[in-house]
């Protein structure tokens, strides 16, 4: 099973910032997720929220703040005794830095129709020019920004996030074209699962952060643990 880092390792060191990403590849980690938002001039950022309350110490929604303005923030949330200030990224640093990686789960993060529409040629242009090597998939819960790229890159891989609680997630994920089912682990069950993988579709179980939600997904026969705590996670795999 593969182990993807939530955030790059949000339990344990600063969410979607470049430090936390160099953390989760020194755990030996080969996948990691993050999320994208636009700022009010048109830059994407590697940020989870739509406001920036949260995970650093300013305030304010990310579509009415300048780069900038979000990053003279500092992004180290709940790590407060991370030894270095982090900053709120953007998608092209965070695409620099993760090259290590062999997969990359990319989320774009609801926003207005029309935000949505200058976001995704923004993405997919910045793959093209990054050089990754490695496998980038596009994921949302949002149905429209997938749709999107099943237009405007019907090739790049696409994941549909969700309860996955009732039949009609798998049709939507067919809809789209997707090839990978993101499941909470809560609420899917193994007969929605176990359709989804004879369609084809890679399971990835979140949020993986308990022995016991592991052994959910195990049961599953899942492809991949999403989790913010991949040291247990990674420990747990090893001795089982």
């Amino acid at each position: 099973m593969i182990v993807l880092g939530h955030r790059g390792a949000r339990g344990e060191a600063p969410e979607n910032t470049l430090p936390g990403f160099t953390y989760a590849a020194s755990l030996g980690l080969t996948a990691v997720e993050f999320d994208i938002h636009l700022t009010r001039d048109d830059h994407l950022v590697v940020i989870h929220d739509a406001t920036v309350d949260r995970t650093t110490n300013g305030t304010g929604a990310v579509a009415d703040l300048t780069l900038a303005e979000i990053q003279a923030l500092d992004a180290r949330s709940i790590h407060e005794d991370w030894p270095e200030p982090c900053f709120v990224p953007t998608f092209e640093k965070v695409l620099d830095a993760v090259k290590s990686f062999a997969t990359l789960e990319i989320e774009i993060k609801k926003d207005t129709p029309e935000r949505i529409e200058r976001v995704i040629p923004k993405v997919l242009e910045q793959l093209a020019n990054s050089g990754y090597a490695g496998t980038a998939i596009i994921t949302s819960f949002d149905t429209y920004p997938l749709e999107l790229v099943q237009q405007q890159e019907p090739n790049r891989p696409r994941g549909f996030i969700g309860a996955w609680d009732t039949p009609e997630y798998l049709e939507t994920a067919l809809r789209l074209g997707a090839t990978r089912a993101c499941i909470n682990n809560t609420t899917g069950t193994p007969e929605i699962v176990q359709a989804a993988r004879d369609k084809g579709l890679y399971v990835n179980g979140w949020p993986t952060n308990t022995p016991e939600a592991l052994a959910t997904l195990q049961e599953w026969q899942a492809d991949c643990a999403c989790t913010d705590h991949p040291t247990l996670i990674l420990d747990l795999l090893a001795h089982a």
